[in-house]
């Protein structure tokens, strides 16, 4: 027990650091390309090649991790994002360059999510995920509000230049407290069809239509710009009053979903609140960014309830390989339709839609299903 109290602070130590890192660019990776002179296709584009990218990538580092050590895996997804950054202080507008900042990018998601999801499986408890996922969540959304103003500002006031030397000392420091978390020495023998199998479909229908909200979030900093405030400072606006209401949040939720998840009326209530982000301009969208900082904190806790504690005695690896696989794979097929949309707003419809319709699905087999 005392072990596992020490691992959760080196985790949440390399979890705040980290993300206050990665997040001084990263939040805003959409908004620099279009401002930068990159067309909204080119940026799905970017969007559509990360992630089909990362469907092999995910394999790859989970194999290395389990050969080598997932610190190794974090080494590399840090190293590529520091070379990302680099590039992005020279822009060119080419195919060539989407393409390898796209891989870049895609590189660094997956080492650190790979990581970062090994670690977090590892020392977040099966039995009752709730008390320990929050406190993580905490670190992380404390770090993404600083980091949100602070990259806000360096961009708007002074160069890229200077985000890119501060993100990769922070994100080199990081590296640190995750390398003493102490963790099973077991190698576990890759066998990815044969496991997927094991788990409940309806969990994995679960996964799919939560981490396809990432492309909405994706998108959402080239809507503010084109129809509300074309400044990173705005867009540091929205992410800093979307997780200050996370943090207010996410105790008392977590209380709550011990007895009973909500899985289904979180996301009923994203897809209310992500339709009327699209027709209220002005700076009363904040007032909407913070309720959605509630609803999206809802459907996150509740997502990583089943999650955690829904394993059915599958393996750490394998249950983390599949989450990474299902993510990539449910990005790149939403994403692919819209290459062929030219409207932000379609495409932010056209996501929702697909949600809605998982949702239903979802229903369905939960009315359905003998599986917990």
């Amino acid at each position: 027990m005392q072990d596992n109290k020490k691992n959760r602070f080196k985790f949440n130590l390399y979890s705040f650091i980290s993300t206050f890192a990665k997040s001084l660019i990263e939040i805003f990776i959409s908004l620099y390309l279009f401002k930068e002179g990159f067309s909204i296709k080119d940026i799905v584009l970017f969007y559509v090649l990360e992630n089909f990218f990362a469907i092999f990538l995910s394999y790859i580092y989970v194999k290395i991790g389990e050969k080598y050590n997932y610190s190794v895996v974090m080494i590399f997804g840090i190293v590529s994002f520091i070379i990302l950054q680099i590039l992005l202080n020279t822009v060119y507008l080419n195919i060539s360059y989407l393409i390898v900042i796209a891989l870049l990018f895609s590189l660094y998601r997956r080492g650190y999510w790979v990581s970062r999801r090994f670690y977090m499986t590892n020392i977040v408890s099966s039995r009752n995920s709730t008390d320990s996922y929050s406190v993580i969540v905490v670190f992380s959304e404390l770090a993404s509000i600083l980091s949100g103003y602070a990259g806000a500002i360096l961009l708007d006031k002074y160069d890229i230049r200077i985000v890119t030397i501060i993100s990769s000392i922070l994100l080199l420091v990081s590296i640190f407290p995750v390398t003493k978390i102490k963790t099973s020495k077991n190698k576990t023998k890759l066998e990815l069809i044969k496991n997927l199998k094991k788990y409940d479909k309806r969990n994995y229908l679960a996964f799919s239509m939560f981490e396809i909200n990432n492309i909405i979030s994706f998108l959402f900093p080239v809507f503010i710009a084109i129809y509300i405030n074309n400044s990173y400072t705005m867009a540091g606006n929205v992410n800093a009053i979307s997780n200050i209401a996370i943090i207010l949040f996410i105790f008392m939720y977590g209380k709550l979903i011990k007895k009973k998840n909500h899985f289904i009326i979180s996301t009923y209530l994203f897809i209310i609140i992500t339709l009327s982000k699209l027709f209220i301009f002005n700076y009363f969208i904040l007032v909407i960014y913070f309720l959605e900082g509630l609803i999206l904190k809802m459907q996150n806790q509740s997502l990583n309830k089943i999650y955690f504690e829904n394993r059915k005695g599958m393996d750490t690896t394998h249950y983390n390989l599949i989450y990474q696989e299902l993510e990539c794979v449910a990005r790149t097929i939403v994403a692919i339709p819209l290459l062929f949309m030219s409207n932000v707003r379609i495409m932010i419809l056209f996501v929702t839609l697909i949600i809605f319709i998982e949702l239903l699905i979802y229903k369905k087999m939960k009315l359905t299903s003998k599986l917990s």
